[in-house]
């Protein structure tokens, strides 16, 4: 297993270079900020979803059914990650409610990236607190006259926490690693595989670092606090079942994997052996081969039906629309907007029903 690793130092994912830990908004940048906004949601609610047309690419930006070990959204895809040399991903996210400003907190995302397009890192960002501090303002005045005296008002300094986790591979490129910080400690998930490129064991381990250097880590303390293998068999042409086996080497849980002919899974049922526990994941692909819908469901906590459905810019792979729906009460939508010139994705916002809000999510690329 390895034992010595290195990080980057935290960043901030503002357009301007900031510290994590301290960084707040000014009243200038903040109301510069708040007019390209306001200006970006003008522009997608007045010419509407669709209206970026682009030629035909290959590389589809996201991974819309990930793997277990990305715990994050978006998952951008490794093949949108190499066309485009993308060293780094940046996601500043700011808030608005309805009939209220917009609320930029300096919260921020971001994926690194090497030049196989392998995940490094990712780490997100959130407040942990904030210090007032007062801030006088000048009077107003207008041809000479007052028309606005003087005042003081508080201003908040926000503070900073920063989850990040690391990812180590193995010689055929597969995550061999996933390693997240929890304060003083790391929680750890190693990954063994099968012939096949199939997870054959995964095992999560508690860790200290004993490097003094917090950029750097070096194994001090391990506990291992669960341990799962995974078997295979294939049951027929187009379906394999999964067995999850607990750390005593006994069958707890089996998945049934059903594929269409092209080797696309489209439909998964799994259940638990000692227990009414199930749940369910089905996939459905439009003529073009991208995913259009995918319902789950489960009974884990009292009955849950859920959907997305997915809408693509005409005659590319360029996701425009992604709608969610809780049974069948809709909850959320997220529209993209990409560059023109370069396909790239520059931002996205999604409307929360429920909140009546809106989440402003703009996006920033450094290249190898």
């Amino acid at each position: 297993m390895p034992r010595l690793q290195r990080f980057r130092k935290p960043w901030s994912c503002s357009i301007r270079p900031m510290n994590p830990e301290t960084h707040f908004t000014t009243p200038q940048t903040e109301f510069v900020m708040r007019f390209q906004i306001t200006l970006l949601l003008l522009f997608c609610m007045i010419l509407g979803p669709g209206l970026l047309h682009f030629s035909r690419i290959n590389a589809q930006t996201f991974d819309l059914n990930p793997p277990d070990y990305y715990s994050f959204e978006p998952v951008f895809t490794r093949a949108y990650i190499v066309k485009n040399k993308i060293r780094t991903v940046k996601a500043a996210i700011s808030y608005k409610r309805d009939n209220e400003p917009i609320l930029d907190k300096g919260i921020c995302k971001c994926w690194e990236y090497d030049e196989n397009g392998l995940l490094k890192r990712y780490y997100v960002t959130s407040v942990r607190g904030f210090i007032s501090h007062e801030v006088e303002h000048p009077a107003v005045y207008h041809k000479g006259r007052r028309i606005k005296p003087s005042w003081v008002s508080e201003e908040p300094t926000y503070l900073y926490d920063t989850i990040a986790t690391t990812y180590l591979y193995n010689s055929n490129k597969q995550i061999s690693l996933k390693r997240t910080r929890d304060g003083d400690y790391y929680n750890a998930i190693y990954y063994e595989y099968d012939p096949e490129g199939r997870i054959k064991k995964q095992s999560v381990f508690r860790e200290t670092n004993a490097s003094e250097n917090r950029n750097i880590f070096r194994l001090g303390v391990q506990n291992m606090l669960s341990s799962e293998e995974f078997r295979y068999e294939k049951t027929s042409a187009f379906q394999v079942k999964r067995k999850h086996l607990n750390d005593e080497g006994k069958t707890y849980k089996e998945s049934i994997m059903n594929y269409d002919s092209i080797g696309r899974l489209t439909e998964e049922n799994t259940s638990y052996t000692v227990s009414w526990m199930r749940a369910s994941t089905k996939l459905k692909y439009d003529k073009s081969g991208r995913l259009i819908q995918k319902s789950t469901s489960s009974n884990e906590n009292g009955e849950e039906n859920n959907h997305q459905e997915f809408k693509y810019v005409p005659d590319t792979q360029l996701l425009d629309v992604e709608q969610r729906y809780e049974g069948d009460v809709f909850v959320h939508e997220l529209n993209y907007i990409y560059d023109r010139q370069t396909k790239m994705l520059t931002s996205h916002f999604t409307r929360e029903e429920r909140e009546k809000a809106i989440v402003i999510v703009r996006y920033t690329y450094e290249y190898y």
